[in-house]
Protein backbone atom coordinates (compact mmCIF):
# COMPACT_ATOMS: atom_id res chain seq x y z
CA UNK A 1 0.00 0.00 0.00
CA UNK A 2 1.12 3.24 -1.04
CA UNK A 3 1.17 6.81 0.74
CA UNK A 4 1.80 10.14 0.53
CA UNK A 5 2.09 12.43 3.71
CA UNK A 6 1.53 15.84 3.71
CA UNK A 7 3.11 18.37 6.49
CA UNK A 8 1.80 21.46 6.80
CA UNK A 9 3.52 23.94 9.59
CA UNK A 10 5.18 21.08 11.29
CA UNK A 11 8.80 19.37 10.53
CA UNK A 12 9.05 16.19 8.58
CA UNK A 13 9.41 13.22 11.46
CA UNK A 14 10.43 10.03 10.82
CA UNK A 15 9.01 8.56 13.94
CA UNK A 16 5.95 9.99 13.24
CA UNK A 17 6.19 8.81 9.68
CA UNK A 18 6.57 4.97 10.63
CA UNK A 19 3.72 5.34 13.71
CA UNK A 20 1.38 6.71 10.79
CA UNK A 21 2.58 3.94 8.24
CA UNK A 22 1.62 0.90 10.93
CA UNK A 23 -1.67 2.47 11.36
CA UNK A 24 -2.17 2.75 7.49
CA UNK A 25 -1.08 -0.98 6.97
CA UNK A 26 -4.15 -2.35 8.96
CA UNK A 27 -6.22 -0.90 6.11
CA UNK A 28 -5.42 -3.85 3.91
CA UNK A 29 -7.06 -6.01 5.86
CA UNK A 30 -10.00 -4.67 3.84
CA UNK A 31 -10.03 -6.19 0.74
CA UNK A 32 -12.20 -3.27 -1.22
CA UNK A 33 -9.89 -0.58 -0.53
CA UNK A 34 -7.44 1.38 -3.04
CA UNK A 35 -3.62 1.08 -2.72
CA UNK A 36 -3.00 4.85 -1.99
CA UNK A 37 -3.63 6.41 0.87
CA UNK A 38 -3.73 10.26 1.14
CA UNK A 39 -2.73 11.82 5.23
CA UNK A 40 -2.31 15.56 6.16
CA UNK A 41 -0.70 16.54 9.39
CA UNK A 42 -1.18 19.91 10.28
CA UNK A 43 -0.20 22.04 13.16
CA UNK A 44 -2.13 25.05 14.41
CA UNK A 45 0.11 27.36 16.81
CA UNK A 46 -2.85 29.67 17.82
CA UNK A 47 -4.84 26.05 19.11
CA UNK A 48 -1.79 24.44 20.05
CA UNK A 49 -2.87 21.15 18.15
CA UNK A 50 -2.47 18.54 15.76
CA UNK A 51 -4.91 17.74 13.01
CA UNK A 52 -4.56 14.62 10.76
CA UNK A 53 -6.73 14.49 7.98
CA UNK A 54 -6.53 10.41 5.79
CA UNK A 55 -8.45 10.31 2.87
CA UNK A 56 -8.93 6.18 1.46
CA UNK A 57 -9.78 5.38 -1.74
CA UNK A 58 -12.77 2.54 -1.86
CA UNK A 59 -13.77 0.57 -4.95
CA UNK A 60 -17.23 1.60 -5.81
CA UNK A 61 -17.99 3.64 -2.66
CA UNK A 62 -15.69 6.31 -3.03
CA UNK A 63 -13.71 8.37 -0.63
CA UNK A 64 -14.06 7.93 2.88
CA UNK A 65 -12.52 10.80 4.97
CA UNK A 66 -11.55 11.14 8.33
CA UNK A 67 -10.42 13.76 10.86
CA UNK A 68 -8.73 14.29 14.22
CA UNK A 69 -7.49 17.26 16.57
CA UNK A 70 -5.02 16.94 19.77
CA UNK A 71 -2.66 18.38 21.31
CA UNK A 72 -0.22 15.25 20.31
CA UNK A 73 0.29 14.14 16.81
CA UNK A 74 0.30 10.49 17.68
CA UNK A 75 -3.30 11.02 19.31
CA UNK A 76 -4.24 12.58 16.55
CA UNK A 77 -3.05 10.46 13.86
CA UNK A 78 -4.63 7.11 16.27
CA UNK A 79 -8.18 8.68 16.48
CA UNK A 80 -8.18 9.51 12.70
CA UNK A 81 -7.01 5.70 11.91
CA UNK A 82 -9.73 4.48 14.33
CA UNK A 83 -12.50 6.59 12.92
CA UNK A 84 -11.14 5.06 9.23
CA UNK A 85 -11.36 1.58 10.67
CA UNK A 86 -14.70 1.88 11.37
CA UNK A 87 -15.86 3.22 8.72
CA UNK A 88 -14.08 0.67 6.51
CA UNK A 89 -16.16 -1.73 9.33
CA UNK A 90 -19.24 -0.09 7.74
CA UNK A 91 -18.03 -0.77 4.52
CA UNK A 92 -17.53 -4.22 4.73
CA UNK A 93 -20.84 -5.25 6.14
CA UNK A 94 -22.50 -3.14 2.79
CA UNK A 95 -20.15 -5.68 0.51
CA UNK A 96 -21.40 -8.89 2.31
CA UNK A 97 -25.06 -8.19 2.18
Amino acid sequence: MTYTIRWKDCSKSDAVASHLESKIAKFEDFKFVMPEVKAEIAYYAKNQSFTTRINVQVIKKGTLRAEANAHDVLTSINDAADKIIDQLRRVKTQYEK
